[in-house]
């Protein structure tokens, strides 16, 4: 018995269908923003400094004298370099007086060191000096803020800016590339992520 022609229109509409496979419109995923790479803090926007106070060096010898001058600059640098205020004091092997010094130094950032070898050059009333240090401080505040003015000027969403949750409040690293990240959203939801990186000249942020 062979099937009329009324009974295969409705046979021939399922083999179309099953050969058309199924809707993609109706299957594909919704874009959606990239997931953060992982846990984190949110930084904040306040400046260190504006956090918590000043930092003033400590005091060595007489004021306007080389060795204090220079005892009261390392302290400087390495407040400048971590970003964040701090306790500070220094200690020298040597004195610096006349002539030409090389000295062993360390300067303490709070309960930190940061070791460096200081050359100086006096003679009446010219001095020269410089101080060659192989670590810098690490300050999260620092950091959290470089990280806001970042995202910030760059069109992130608001409240994306982090950075990884294990980062210390402070620390001591070698300079060159850390193994924190910090990353913020686009407008767009497009997760941006970076290295932070200690250096001489302080905190900045790598592509990872």
């Amino acid at each position: 018995m062979r099937p009329s022609r009324a009974s295969l229109g409705p046979l021939l509409l399922l083999a179309l269908a099953a050969c058309s496979g199924p809707d993609t419109a109706a299957t594909a995923p919704s874009s959606s923003p990239a997931a953060p790479p992982r846990p984190g803090r949110l930084v904040s926007s306040a400046h260190p400094y504006t956090a918590d106070g000043p930092a003033t060096p400590t005091d060595y010898g007489a004021p306007g004298s080389p060795h204090a001058k220079i005892m009261r600059e390392l302290q400087q640098q390495v407040l400048n370099q971590a970003g964040a205020p701090a306790h500070t004091s220094v200690t020298c092997d040597k004195k610096f007086i006349t002539g030409n010094v090389k000295a062993n130094c360390t300067v303490k950032f709070d309960d930190l060191a940061v070791p460096m070898d200081v050359t100086v050059s006096i003679a009446d009333q010219y001095m020269t000096w410089s101080a060659i240090a192989s670590v810098g401080v690490l300050s999260r505040t620092n950091v959290g803020w470089q990280w806001n003015s970042e995202a910030v000027n760059n069109n992130a969403r608001l409240g994306t800016a982090m950075c990884d949750a294990a980062m210390p409040d402070q620390a001591v690293f070698p300079f060159g590339t850390t193994l924190f990240l910090c990353w913020y959203t686009t407008a767009e939801g497009t997760v941006v992520e970076k290295q932070v990186s200690v250096g001489r000249r302080g905190i900045t942020f790598e592509k990872a």
